[in-house]
């Protein structure tokens, strides 16, 4: 094939991913033949990952759904191929039963979040609110916690341009392992080190990132918090602060450093179980460089008190006047570029009292009753294998007399589903994207036909729409447009043409475009809190119930029946369980990374299979031994095994970080405070 034959069309990857990788799309006879990356693009730069690669692979896959399926018995597999039209009589007579037997659709219940972030599929929540009260599960099972400890210091979510980071003269990734999960951010990694600044990892496990760091600290899990503070007090007796920030743009420093001073040294070093000369040696560096970029990952608040261990890092950062600097600042997401109206629903779906808000953990934990869930609709998530105890969330679907899920693949959430619904690809339609990393805007363009019979998310929300309303004009509101690129165009407003300078679809088919937000965060150092500071202090924290300052907090640590941590983090060539089924790796089938010494210990092999269990569940799974992981930790790469029975988050329990509610209506999910037991079968 000669790609310059072929006509090409402006892509963006819509995954919840730190890239959103703009691509070209190489098009002939309308079947998509090649992909390249789009050179252009300020911050992917031309470079996509391997999935990215491979999406020609994944969008002609064997098993990508091609029609409407529907099943009488939940799980049964007996799914019976039908038309649209029937799938959409089905959807429409629940939806009717329901307002007539209860009055309004209470009883309706949207659980969705964030496999497609394209503006485009915020389109649900948008349908769902334009039918009066209906039942939203709510909570992020992302990064709730660490949002909310950065709204408690510094009042609002922003971050520096990732570009940033080279101008560094150290850099500290705590928790992160973007050389997996962030390849972009490693060339701007390595400009700083070659400008001479030193790269730090703080991680428990030994990532591929660590492998290029001047130095890694491998501390215990959960024990962030007593790091930075450890570190704080270092350079408080150093007295390496920066007083001018703390004087003039600060609040509660005084009261904060008090309690900091009293922690004792030795219980802290105990805690992290990290060398003292590791410590010292990074505090020698903290003393002398002038700026650093703090790069933290999702992972290390993904504990009961990984909120509290993000404020006490951003403490440190704060101490030192690292925030509002070129090249400093903290690096872990920001929400400034979700401005589009039904992103707005999105964000404060939690917030609307005309519906009944039930938050994730307690769904997860107990279900929903008076009045029960008759109907629910389930899109962009695949909860049977991406959150915890997997067994009760099929036990409430089991109940619910009718479920649909919209997906592209039979997933283990789709096959507990009465009716399957064939969504299109990115390629096979129209969306805008955003990204909550870098500050990039791109279009999305249609370059081939829907797949067999699947429909866009906006198509089946419309036509549902429509037929309601031929029952009932008055049951939805949901506005009615010709095509997607009109109803995108309703999306806009002012804060879009603020941030971005642009009105409509058609002012984005030039390319992509950087928004209009400052290149450095806080560069005024005038904080969004109550004070206009930054709060080492905060009182809006202690009125929920958590610690006013950024204090170290104990977690949850393993206890002598299950003797390990179970680090579950994300596997290099796959996100989430969309892309596992691609086989991109030579572990065709899931295993248990496990310390050499403690599996001779325990006399296990490397390749044998093991059970591995607490008292939730159990699997059976293959172990491979690794130099990755320390003595008490278990590390399985999360996400969904087509060829196999394991389902690791079957050993998860619903365990709550210690914030989120405040942004996301519930408390995030403290997922690596899992502990389990290992032994041969």
């Amino acid at each position: 094939m000669n790609e310059y034959t072929a006509t090409r069309f402006k892509n963006v990857c819509p995954r919840n991913c730190y890239s959103a990788c703009s691509m070209l799309s190489h098009v002939e006879n309308g079947r998509l033949v090649h992909i390249t990356g789009d050179r252009s693009h300020p911050y992917t730069k031309g470079k996509l990952c391997s999935k990215g690669y491979a999406y020609v692979e994944r969008n002609y896959h064997q098993d990508r759904l091609k029609f409407p399926y529907f099943q009488e018995v939940k799980g049964s597999g007996k799914f019976k191929h039908i038309t649209w039209e029937k799938a959409f009589d089905i959807i429409i007579n629940q939806m009717i039963n329901i307002k007539k037997q209860y009055g309004d659709f209470l009883p309706l219940a949207l659980y969705k979040f964030s496999g497609n972030i394209g503006v485009h599929h915020f389109v649900s929540e948008q349908f769902f609110s334009s039918i009066g009260k209906t039942t939203r599960i709510v909570g992020s099972p992302c990064h709730s916690a660490g949002i909310e400890a950065v709204q408690y210091d510094m009042g609002a979510v922003r971050m520096s341009d990732p570009t940033q980071v080279a101008e560094a003269g150290l850099v500290i990734i705590w928790g992160a392992n973007p050389a997996a999960t962030n390849i972009h951010l490693i060339p701007i990694i390595l400009e700083a080190k070659g400008k001479g600044a030193k790269i730090v990892v703080i991680d428990p496990l030994y990532t591929q990132t660590a492998e290029f760091a001047d130095l890694y600290i491998q501390l215990r899990p959960s024990s962030d918090g007593a790091l930075a503070n450890l570190l704080i007090k270092g350079l408080y007796e150093a007295k390496a602060f920066n007083y001018r920030f703390l004087e003039e743009h600060s609040f509660g420093f005084e009261e904060f450093i008090r309690q900091n001073k009293q922690i004792d040294n030795q219980e802290y070093e105990e805690i992290c179980d990290i060398p003292k000369k590791a410590i010292n040696l990074l505090m020698s560096w903290l003393k002398e460089v002038k700026v650093v970029s703090y790069i933290i990952g999702m992972g290390l608040q993904r504990h009961s008190n990984g909120g509290q261990n993000i404020r006490a890092i951003q403490a440190l950062a704060a101490a030192r006047g690292d925030i509002g600097k070129r090249g400093g600042g903290i690096f872990f997401s920001h929400g400034e570029t979700f401005v589009f109206n039904n992103q707005q629903v999105f964000n404060n779906e939690h917030l609307d009292e005309n519906n009944r808000i039930v938050k994730m953990n307690e769904w997860i934990k107990n279900g929903v009753n008076k009045p029960p869930l008759e109907m629910m609709w389930i899109s962009c998530r695949n909860p049977l294998t991406q959150e915890p105890n997997p067994q009760l969330i099929q036990n409430h679907l089991k109940k619910i007399p009718f479920v649909v899920t919209v997906e592209q693949f039979m997933t283990p959430t789709a096959q507990m589903s009465n009716l399957v619904l064939p969504t299109t690809t990115h390629f096979e339609e129209v969306d805008i994207v955003t990204n909550s990393w870098h500050k990039e805007i791109a279009i999305n363009q249609k370059a081939i036909p829907p797949y067999y019979e699947s429909r866009s998310e906006w198509n089946i929300m419309k036509e549902l729409a429509i037929r309601l309303n031929q029952n009932d004009q008055n049951l939805s509101s949901f506005p009615i447009h010709s095509s997607e690129e009109e109803y995108l165009d309703s999306q806009f407003n002012e804060k879009v043409f603020d941030v971005y300078g642009i009105k409509s679809v058609a002012d984005l088919e030039k390319g992509h475009l950087t928004a209009n937000l400052p290149k450095i965060a806080w560069y005024d150092q005038q904080f969004s809190t109550t004070t206009g500071k930054y709060h080492f202090y905060s009182m809006e924290a202690k009125e929920a119930g958590l610690p006013p300052t950024p204090l170290f907090v104990y977690g949850k640590s393993p206890k002598e029946s299950y003797p390990f941590w179970l680090i579950t983090p994300h596997h290099p060539y796959a996100l989430n369980s969309q892309f596992h089924f691609l086989n991109f790796s030579d572990e065709e089938k899931p295993f248990v990374a496990i310390h050499s010494n403690v599996a001779n210990e325990l006399g296990i092999f490397n390749g044998e299979i093991v059970k591995v269990f607490n008292n939730q569940g159990s699997i059976e799974i293959k172990a491979v031994f690794s130099k990755q992981v320390p003595k008490d930790i278990l590390m399985i790469y999360q996400g969904w095994y087509p060829d196999s029975d394991v389902n690791i988050n079957q050993l998860i329990p619903v365990t709550q970080t210690d914030m989120g509610e405040n942004v996301f209506g519930a408390k995030g999910i403290a997922f690596y405070d899992t502990f389990v037991s290992v032994e041969k079968l």
